[in-house]
């Protein structure tokens, strides 16, 4: 091998890392949750990736786009409130997997309304120190109505990522957050799993085309 071109592939390959930290470091929250929405409305308008017998392929597509823009870890400890301090280092783990594919199979079943025809708009960005929140709004023309969603932020690494989303005032942490704080007030964080897994089957089990809503845990 020529040790020259391996030198110089090397310097290339930190170049790039380098660039793309840099390109990281300066995009505005509101510039990411653009970029990310573009990335997977074009995955979900190719019509390369249509058809029912695809819809598992388009998500999984669409989830490698979407899901490093969440920081799952942070989400999962705030639906898990003052419990979080509770578990174990393994039982975050599951916990966080277990989490993280319930509302993966929760949500991925509204995907297929995003069309061409659906618009999205960016109303304003607030930004606090290393915190920020994004306004959008989501018109879908065949219900002629517009949906509010706020993307709460913060930055990780010199990347904003998502912490929480509020649709309608409604935020997706807290949701969950009462759901499973009724359950562990009462029971055990092993009769959380479960909840979570048999709910998870169920939506394994549903038609792809039900809308989903945010599932009641208890």
């Amino acid at each position: 091998m020529n040790v020259r071109y391996t030198t110089l592939g090397k310097a290339a390959g930190i170049v790039v890392l380098v660039f793309s930290t840099i390109a990281w470091a300066a995009e505005s929250p509101t510039e990411a949750i653009r970029r990310t929405v573009q990335q997977a409305t074009h995955i979900l308008q190719d019509p390369a990736n249509h058809g029912k017998e695809k819809f598992k392929e388009r998500i999984d597509k669409v989830r490698s786009i979407v899901e490093p823009q969440f920081d799952v870890q942070e989400i999962a400890k705030r639906t898990m409130g003052t419990y979080w301090q509770e578990r174990t280092e393994q039982e975050r783990k599951e916990f966080i997997t277990v989490f993280t594919e319930l509302v993966q199979k929760t949500y991925s079943g509204t995907l297929d309304r995003y069309n061409s025809d659906v618009q999205f708009f960016y109303d304003q960005e607030r930004i606090d120190g290393k915190f920020a929140e994004v306004d959008s709004r989501i018109f879908e023309p065949a219900q002629n109505k517009a949906f509010a969603i706020t993307y709460k932020m913060h930055q990780v690494n010199n990347r904003w990522l998502i912490y929480d989303v509020v649709a309608e005032n409604i935020s997706m942490v807290r949701n969950y957050r009462n759901q499973f704080n009724r359950i562990l007030s009462k029971s055990s964080y092993q009769e959380l799993i479960q909840t979570l897994q048999t709910k998870i089957k169920e939506l394994d089990t549903a038609p792809t085309s039900v809308s989903a809503r945010t599932p009641s845990a208890g």
